[in-house]
């Protein structure tokens, strides 16, 4: 089940986010922060299900189930209320919520609540099936049904003629507008009006954001290709990044079984554009050179990132980005330079940046980046990630070199253990003498003083913080004499740790 999360505070929203996740099979294709950003969502993804707050700023969760609903969005909801809003929750159910979730959640609440959910939509879709656009959607999607009986039901409805051609368009529409959709849908109704001779079958995969005709009858490859340019093409913004692509099969049941390999092929957008219905024929003659992943703009961009220049930074991620527009390889091999480098960034910023490494871990750019279609997804998921360095670069040092900022946050994850200069170096691959020397350049005091100090403010922590016994704060700070731990102590703070303890 495909659910879409809508909660104004981030604590919770990501919460029930890592909760689904954690605990179910469910997938979280979106969070929104309030009701306006979620209707957004709702109209671009096509969630199964809508988990709401009620009460949010800009829209309220019920103003963003009404408005869904007048758009012809069908979606389950499920919203968030506090004991306090209970009655109001109860009344909500009226507006055709299909429930509710009390805060603060538990586990087995929410596992119990989606389990009712998917029943539903198990029933709905059982039903569903028995029409000719339910038998289609099962077909298209792959689902449990064998497709041969499928085939079969289809043929004896009269939907479709037996060893007769069949035209099938495929499109992916993920990154064009609701209203680029919604305008496709309407022409190929039209066309359905417009040739009562053809057996004419539009179907919508909101899931998959994908738009198929299936078409039956009398008329050319060319001249049904003609017709569909004509109505795929029209009102398109730049930015608008559509994949169609045709073919031609002569038996029904063949349709499923190709039909994954179709979906495969629209990665070629990337290398043919977005402005031509696509074909079997048209992909054979791309050209396709080896593949070539751009090492020396990971090297330029890890500079960037350690010299935290962010003028730096967005040049060498713009020449990352021309790069991959000239590749000429497969395009497949295009989307994994993508997630290759959204995973370079992710280790370069859990050595220099630890802020940006939680907020690009929690955001699984890399993954994200894997069930991308077009050139534009892929660049917003890479733009993203750059976004998310520029905006929580670390400000605590202003610390230039790459290995010195490497050993200070192996000292800030290490402190408690036994560690050297000449063990440091050895994992940074440089000579102690040399690692010394980058100590006193960058930092303004030598190695041990910084270790020293470090362990002192973790100690002076735990001393107004805990009511642990000074013998034991020591081992946690990497001192395993407690005796010698006093006197450095006092030596860094001119009194000992007790008194330290009794004045704050």
């Amino acid at each position: 089940m495909r659910i879409l999360i809508v909660e104004d505070e981030i604590k919770i929203r990501m919460g029930i986010s890592r909760l689904i996740s954690a605990h179910t099979q469910h997938t979280v294709v979106g969070e929104a922060k309030n009701g306006k950003e979620g209707l957004e969502m709702i109209n671009r993804f096509h969630p199964e299900l809508v988990i709401s707050d009620i009460r949010m700023p800009v829209m309220d969760g019920l103003e963003m189930l009404q408005e869904s609903v007048k758009m012809g969005n069908n979606c389950h909801f499920v919203i968030l209320s506090g004991y306090s809003e209970f009655e109001y929750a109860q009344t909500a159910i009226r507006y055709g919520v299909d429930d509710y979730l009390l805060k603060p959640l538990a586990p087995e609440d929410v596992t119990q609540l989606l389990d009712k959910i998917q029943k539903k939509i198990d029933a709905e879709e059982e039903e569903s099936i028995q029409t000719t656009e339910g038998l289609l959607r099962e077909m298209l999607l792959g689902g449990k049904k064998d497709v041969t009986d499928i085939c079969r039901k289809l043929l004896k409805t009269g939907a479709f003629a037996e060893k007769t051609p069949v035209f099938v368009l495929a499109g992916y529409v993920g990154n064009t507008s609701t209203k680029y959709s919604r305008s496709i849908q309407q022409q190929f109704e039209k066309m359905k009006e417009s040739y009562p001779e053809l057996n004419v079958y539009p179907v919508t995969l909101e899931n998959t954001q994908e738009i198929f005709l299936l078409v039956q009858g009398e008329i050319s490859e060319e001249e049904l290709e003609r017709k569909l340019t004509r109505r795929l093409y029209q009102n398109l913004t730049e930015e608008e990044q559509p994949v169609w692509i045709f073919a031609i099969f002569d038996e029904l049941e063949e349709i499923q079984e190709n039909v994954q390999k179709m979906r495969k092929d629209y990665l070629y957008g990337i290398r043919m554009g977005y402005r031509e219905i696509l074909t079997e024929e048209k992909i054979r003659k791309v050209p396709v050179e080896d593949f070539q992943y751009p090492v020396h703009l990971e090297n330029r961009i890890q500079t960037a990132l350690c010299s935290e220049s962010s003028e730096k930074l967005k040049k060498e991620c713009e020449n990352f980005l021309k790069y991959t527009k000239e590749m000429k390889c497969s395009p497949k091999y295009i989307r994994k330079t993508y997630k290759k480098m959204l995973a370079f960034l992710e280790n370069v910023c859990h050595e220099v940046n630890q802020q940006a490494y939680k907020l690009l871990q929690n955001q699984d750019l890399e993954h994200l980046a894997s069930e991308k279609i077009t050139e534009g997804e892929l660049e917003a998921c890479f733009q993203k990630a750059v976004d998310t360095i520029l905006e929580s670069k670390d400000k605590k040092e202003d610390i230039r070199n790459y290995a010195i900022r490497r050993a200070i946050n192996f000292i800030r994850e290490h402190y408690s253990e036994n560690i050297s200069l000449d063990m440091l170096a050895e994992r940074l691959e440089i000579t102690p003498e040399y690692l010394s020397t980058l100590f006193n350049k960058e930092v303004g005091i030598n190695f041990s003083t910084f270790l020293k100090r470090f362990r002192i403010s973790q100690a002076k922590r735990l001393l107004k913080g805990t009511d642990e016994k000074i013998y034991s704060i020591a081992l946690q700070v990497g001192y395993n004499d407690p005796k010698y731990f006093n006197r450095v102590f006092k030596e860094e703070m001119g009194i000992s740790p007790g008194d330290y303890r009794q004045n704050n």
